[in-house]
């Protein structure tokens, strides 16, 4: 365990650079906007279209960012962290944009890949400039910032989305791909182009040999490969869940239909995430990180298994508390401990190869977890908690101390 940190939360804050914050700025901007993913599986099914069509979809798009991020970590080390995020964040709200005016399955499978595929080349790049911009002592308090601009985007958006889709669905679409693309202008305007390697130092090969031997890291890649498909409920059963239910809640004068109550508990987890993760995280800074990620990969995994309970709005929402509370232990603190393990000229793919495995379940988990829960709700929601015990198991028995990292 190390000492409690001496300089105050705001001090800390104020130290981090300029650029630091453009970028925070630009996630913010970038995941207010994240409409349609959420509800994509309530959008597919509102056109007719059956579970398996909608699990091809949502498979499409997991593919697509499983096949880039190596690519993507790949292109950040060779030729900056700047240029692949301008690409990647154009690209993505054109797929997105693009994806309305599709009807046929074919199509929207084929656009959704685009987009997966461009959303998953510009992640490990932004991973990567803030542990270049970042200096080590500061990158737990860092990351966990960075996802707190991302979650309160994503709280304020969702709940505007929950209104939204009852209004215009072409202004879903279109909101998600200004916002994406206006993430892509800020980063093209103000960021700078962080670390770039020789050729030589980006070759794959060299950097196979880091990785193989890099036990801790692969460890984190498993544990993380099975709490990706928890993750990958969020934009597939659990809108299914909410609406089966036929949840409702009445509000302030106002009547809250099921699509809305999913929107509401998804602002929920974003706005704990905005006001909580930032003094949690500094109290768990004492800690072994990997200690800290076990036990946030336990709460995941319980948080969702609560859902196999018979209950109503508020269990739901007491659910997705103890779900976060474990998404805010985990989350910035593997950020910051992949960013120990990596050798400087390599995080672009380490970033990488640890986004294929949280992305992992994008593939596969739709065809997996549609035709489960149809069969067995509840069978579903106990195997999330199984998934998060078992994450937790790899990781504390396989997992080692980062290098530098003395917590």
């Amino acid at each position: 365990m190390r000492s409690a940190p001496t300089d105050s939360l705001r001090s800390e804050l104020r130290s981090l650079p300029r650029a630091y914050w453009v970028l925070v700025g630009g996630w913010f901007v970038n995941r207010f906007g994240t409409f349609v993913v959420p509800f994509l599986t309530l959008f597919l099914t509102s056109r007719g279209h059956p579970p398996t069509s909608v699990a091809l979809v949502l498979s499409m798009n997991g593919l697509g960012q499983f096949s880039a991020s190596l690519l993507g970590g790949y292109f950040s080390d060779r030729f900056g962290r700047r240029h692949t995020i301008v690409i990647g964040t154009f690209a993505n709200a054109a797929a997105i944009f693009s994806l309305y005016f599709a009807h046929e399955i074919g199509a929207i499978a084929g656009f959704m890949f685009l987009a997966g595929f461009a959303g998953g080349f510009y992640m490990p790049a932004s991973n990567a400039l803030l542990a270049d911009l970042v200096p080590e002592p500061l990158r737990l308090r860092a990351y966990s910032l960075q996802r707190v601009a991302i979650n309160a985007g994503f709280a304020c958006g969702s709940a505007a989305a929950g209104f939204l889709i009852g209004w215009s669905i072409f202004a879903l679409f279109a909101g998600d791909a200004i916002t994406t693309a206006a993430f892509g202008v800020i980063a093209l305007t103000m960021l700078p182009h962080g670390l770039r390697v020789a050729k030589k130092e980006a070759s794959w090969s060299q950097a196979w040999v880091v990785l193989r031997r890099d036990g801790a890291f692969w460890a984190l890649c498993a544990s993380t490969i099975l709490t990706s498909f928890v993750f990958q409920q969020f934009g597939s059963t659990f809108s299914l869940e909410v609406k089966q239910r036929n949840l409702t809640l009445d509000l302030l004068g106002w009547h809250l239909g099921p699509e809305m109550v999913f929107g509401m508990i998804l602002a929920w987890n974003g706005t704990l995430v905005a006001t909580c993760e930032l003094p949690l995280t500094r109290w768990t800074q004492r800690f072994e990180s990997r200690n800290v990620i076990t036990l946030g990969y336990l709460l995941l995994g319980g948080g969702f298994a609560i859902n196999a309970l018979h209950g109503g709005v508020g269990m739901f929402f007491g659910a997705m508390t103890v779900f976060t509370i474990g998404e805010m232990l985990s989350q910035p603190m593997r950020s910051a401990y992949v960013a120990a393990l990596a050798p400087e000229t390599m995080r672009g793919r380490y970033m990488g190869a640890l986004a294929m495995a949280a992305t992992s379940a994008n593939i596969f988990g739709p065809h997996v977890s549609l035709p489960f829960h149809a069969r067995s709700p509840a069978g579903l929601w106990l195997t999330c908690g199984a998934l998060g015990v078992l994450a937790a198991v790899v990781l504390a028995c396989f997992g080692r101390k980062a290098r530098g990292d003395s917590r």
